[in-house]
């Protein structure tokens, strides 16, 4: 298919530069992070934007946008990636926090049930064994308890 601008070669895709310094291509499908840091700036321009509309009663131009992405220095984008690590953090305490009643819920009651279970099923295997283990040398014609009786102190 021919070019839609008259033969000349099609021009890449322009994007705001501040979202492939979050979000680089070759980390795009997990950069949480970034996706988060981006996120706020948006908030940031959109509020930035909008001081324009109120005191000057018009959207900002192409050249204030421009201007408006040129005043984000590196440590403005470093906060904004600290502010992404910490809006992370709270997520992740958050979720944990709400988690931690029914994980604590569910340990007690299966440790305990488990551990009940597990003893019960260990004693009558070991009371099984003994029996047959009795019973084997009671078929071998052992006298296991006269022998036992030969140990016990005299007068007793």
């Amino acid at each position: 298919m021919p070019p839609m601008n008259g033969g000349s070669s099609p021009e890449p895709p322009r994007y705001n530069p501040i979202f492939e310094h979050f979000v680089p291509a070759d980390r795009a499908d997990d950069n949480v992070r970034g996706l988060i840091a981006y996120g706020l700036y948006k908030i940031a321009k959109r509020e930035w934007s909008q001081g324009i509309q109120i005191r000057q009663g018009r959207q900002p131009n192409a050249a204030e946008r421009e201007a408006y992405i040129a005043t984000w220095t590196s440590s403005r984008l470093a906060g904004l990636e600290q502010q992404a690590d910490a809006t992370l953090a709270a997520f992740g305490s958050a979720v944990v926090e709400a988690a931690a009643p029914g994980i604590r819920e569910d340990a007690l009651r299966g440790t305990t049930s488990k551990a009940i279970g597990t003893s019960v099923a260990a004693n009558a295997i070991y009371t099984l064994v003994l029996i047959a283990f009795a019973l084997i040398l009671y078929l071998a014609g052992i006298d296991f308890i006269g022998f036992v009786q030969k140990f016990r102190p005299p007068g007793g």
